[in-house]
């Protein structure tokens, strides 16, 4: 019975810890009330023609190239990236070019909105600019901002991603050092949280001599 009565209480706080990390990941970058008037267009009518999308308010997403101040306020160079549900660009390397930002009167420090970080825009599309890529003209959308997100860096694994059980099995187990995976077959794939570390094959080798002597 006392088993019985563990076994449930266990399967209950994975599930209430799967519920509370949805609703940390789950936030959305940009409130619903600064999407209305948001235009439908695809990036890709954007890349092929700027100039008939200028007056337009637009959702994106991407990676930033760069980061120029100047008097005006700050510009940014942004690699286009789609976004997931929450409006958070999707890792991997698909792209359909390239646009820019302005943040109009308004210092953004390279130091944080550095090369490689992940943001989401909404703006109004004011113009085409035409800038060299190499020796390739390019034609940049260009968006002043009303709402703009930095996301914060994604935290970088380099251990074994563990699932959480799904029921009735709520057991863990696996080879020491720190190495866990459901028992069984059945498994219900997660997010980040449940990634656990185990050492380096240096490190273990170390902890097996420390161990002999």
């Amino acid at each position: 019975m006392e088993k019985t009565l563990s076994q449930s209480s266990l399967f209950f706080f994975i599930i209430l810890f799967i519920a509370l990390s949805g609703c940390v990941h789950g936030v959305k970058a940009i409130p619903d009330r600064f999407k209305e008037g948001v235009s439908r267009v695809s990036f890709q009518e954007l890349g092929r023609n700027p100039k008939a999308a200028i007056g337009k308010t637009v959702l994106l997403g991407g990676t930033i190239i760069e980061t120029i101040n100047h008097k005006e306020g700050t510009r940014l160079e942004i690699l286009q990236k789609p976004l997931d549900r929450y409006d958070r660009p999707l890792e991997g390397d698909e792209s359909h070019g390239r646009f820019f930002i302005e943040q109009p009167g308004a210092f953004l420090d390279p130091a944080v909105y550095e090369k490689g970080r992940e943001l989401t825009v909404i703006g109004k599309i004011t113009k085409e600019r035409v800038q060299n890529i190499g020796e390739l003209e390019y034609r940049y959308p260009y968006i002043v901002v009303a709402h703009l997100h930095l996301w914060k860096k994604r935290a970088e694994y380099s251990g074994i991603r563990a699932y959480p059980l799904y029921y009735p099995q709520p057991y863990w187990y696996g080879p020491y050092p720190y190495y866990m995976q459901p028992y069984g077959n059945y498994m219900y794939p997660f997010s980040d949280p449940f990634i656990l570390h185990r050492p380096h094959r240096h490190q273990r080798h170390k902890n097996k001599s420390n161990a002999k002597k």
